[in-house]
């Protein structure tokens, strides 16, 4: 298993078309926690994220929920399938409401709508079009600060504010407010040396100008019944664990238009002893941030880094323990295997029938809570050897699967696959 570690969840704008895909298709978990978010929110949540478009993911109350639904999904394979517990966890803005959902502080059905809504607010936000926000790199953000004070100070409308909005890393921050002041603290940095990048965002997040909707958000949090924390939560505006329940409502609010810390977030973890953290949820943000931090980092949708996390938690099982988790994945494999054959009575033969058999002994050993044994894996390998012969595959594909099968679950072996049994299989149906 990994040494004492923290899960980290990423904000707004690690959205992309097919997040989610590839993990609901190995694990089971992941379908059917994303299948309850369409039911909470009453709308086809997984379609969007899965096909798109991309106009419509990067809406603000669309990428929240998406965001926060994967979240949770893969963080319920990384404990429930995996058996791994945090040591604490920490989120990057959006990405704390996940954090918190996580603990179970927030009921899932509860933070899905309670996401969108912050969607709908913070994009409601954009409607007058007078904020901007844009990425500094390459100065200090105390340095990135001032500049904040003097473009807000000489801006000829005594009312356009500007100022630091996320503090990201000593060397990346981002800046928010009103247009024409976050042009002319820009230029300032541009001129000290900075790379300025103009974000493609629809409003002037965590500033000022977010007050109203952080006052309608406020009382949205109001409604939500709030459970202990499970493990510890640091928020990203102080830098702390939360300190009880009942800290969440107001601090959530304040995240609209208070800066998000992130370099205080992880000045805590290694107070904390924290040299290890797992980002759970669509892109590597957050890892790719911490590449100065001394720690080390692993993306759950790194599919390198994913494989590793799992055999580290395999490492501590007896050996010879096989799991539902190999089956489904076994399916997977299955699912993804080039067809080079349009027979179409050979295809059901060859992958339907047998790859419908795997299907039904997982459903039979859900219910039954039967241990997976060996022949439910020679079972599962058996549909394999039958799906790579019947679509064409090559030999070489055939042994980097079965080599990958190995690796990933932590075996020395694999147990020898029989010929397919449809006999075996008909007696499930």
């Amino acid at each position: 298993m990994l040494d004492k570690h923290a899960i980290w969840f990423p904000g707004q704008g690690s959205q992309r078309v097919g997040m989610g895909k590839a993990h609901s298709e190995r694990y089971e978990i992941v379908k059917d926690t994303l299948e309850e978010a369409n039911e909470a929110l009453g709308r086809n949540l997984s379609g969007l994220m899965f096909e798109g478009p991309m106009t419509e993911l990067t809406k603000t109350e669309n990428a929240q929920p998406a965001i926060l639904a994967l979240g949770v999904a893969m963080y319920r394979v990384y404990s429930r399938e995996w058996g791994y517990v945090p040591a604490i966890a920490a989120g990057h803005s959006l990405g704390e409401i996940t954090a918190l959902t996580c603990s179970g502080a927030i009921a899932f059905p509860d933070a899905l709508r309670l996401v969108h809504k912050r969607g709908e607010l913070m994009q409601g936000a954009a409607a007058s079009g007078i904020g901007a926000m844009a990425a500094v790199n390459g100065l200090s953000p105390t340095v990135v600060a001032l500049a904040c004070l003097e473009a807000s100070a000489s801006c000829t409308d005594g009312n356009h504010v500007v100022v630091v909005s996320n503090i990201n890393s000593e060397q990346q921050t981002v800046i928010s407010g009103h247009k024409e002041a976050v042009r002319q603290a820009s230029q300032r940095l541009a001129l000290q040396g900075a790379s300025v990048i103009p974000l493609q965002v629809s409003a002037p997040f965590h500033s000022p100008l977010m007050a109203p909707a952080a006052a309608q958000f406020a009382e949205e949090l109001s409604r939500i019944a709030y459970g202990e924390l499970s493990f510890p939560v640091v928020s990203s505006l102080t830098g702390m664990p939360y300190k009880d329940a009942g800290e969440i409502a107001e601090l959530l609010a304040r995240g609209l238009t208070d800066p998000v810390n992130w370099t205080a977030v992880i000045r805590y973890l290694k107070t904390d002893n924290i040299t290890t953290a797992v980002e759970i949820g669509p892109g590597n943000v957050l890892k790719r941030l911490a590449q100065r931090d001394h720690l080390s980092v692993f993306a759950l949708d790194d599919r390198e880094d994913e494989v590793h996390v799992l055999t580290m938690s395999r490492q501590s099982e007896p050996a010879g323990r096989y799991t539902i988790e190999l089956l489904n994945r076994c399916l997977a494999i299955a699912t993804c295997i080039r067809n080079r054959n349009w027979n179409q009575v050979e295809y059901e033969q060859g992958v339907s029938v047998p790859y419908r058999g795997v299907q039904r002994l997982i459903d039979q050993l859900r219910e039954s809570g039967e241990q997976v044994s060996e022949e439910h894996v020679k079972q599962a390998l058996a549909m394999l050897e039958s799906v790579f012969q019947t679509k064409g595959a090559p030999v070489e594909e055939k042994e980097r699967r079965f080599e990958g099968l190995r690796t990933e679950f932590g075996l020395d072996s694999l147990p020898g696959a029989a010929p397919y049994n449809r006999e075996y299989a008909d007696s499930l149906q």
